[in-house]
């Protein structure tokens, strides 16, 4: 919402520019055009993610569409283990929660940043493919950890 007043100053003060046809308001009219633009466009880019991204689930695996094109596919019966965690690079006030489906060998085969899923619509995927979920999102790891966390999943 803050985007579109920002936008809304830009083009009124581009307006009252061509009103009074003062060179003064040239400068602060750029900066404030562009500036509207370019958090418009962000505001765009982050939309077209959050609606471009999806999971689904099917009889054969679980698919997770990125971007309206980019498609992995997991199959359900390479997920043996799945583990909720939080994961930050350094502060654990920072850390962003985050699950790791890990196959029957160890390695990691899908893995999901969770803060933008409803956790009870991840456990509906888990409960589809017949694993329960370990850990809580209260568990943090460093990024710098996850190799000694999970031997061989990364």
């Amino acid at each position: 919402m803050h985007v579109l007043g920002l936008v809304a100053v830009g083009f009124g003060l581009a307006i009252l520019r061509l009103w009074t046809r003062s060179a003064d308001l040239s400068v602060v009219v750029v900066v404030l055009g562009l500036t509207g633009f370019i958090a418009g466009c962000g505001a765009i880019y982050v939309t077209a993610y959050m609606v471009g991204t999806r999971i689904t689930v099917t009889a054969d695996g679980i698919l997770v569409t990125h971007w309206f094109r980019s498609t992995a596919t997991v199959a359900s019966r390479d997920i043996a283990r799945v583990v909720r965690c939080s994961v930050t690079p350094q502060d654990p006030a920072n850390a962003r929660p985050a699950v790791f489906a890990l196959s029957p060998g160890g390695r990691c085969v899908l893995s999901l940043y969770a803060e933008r899923w409803d956790e009870g619509d991840l456990d509906r995927i888990w409960k589809y493919v017949g694993v329960s979920p370990e850990g809580t999102f209260r568990d943090v790891v460093r990024d710098g950890d996850l190799g000694a966390r999970f031997p061989g999943a990364f």
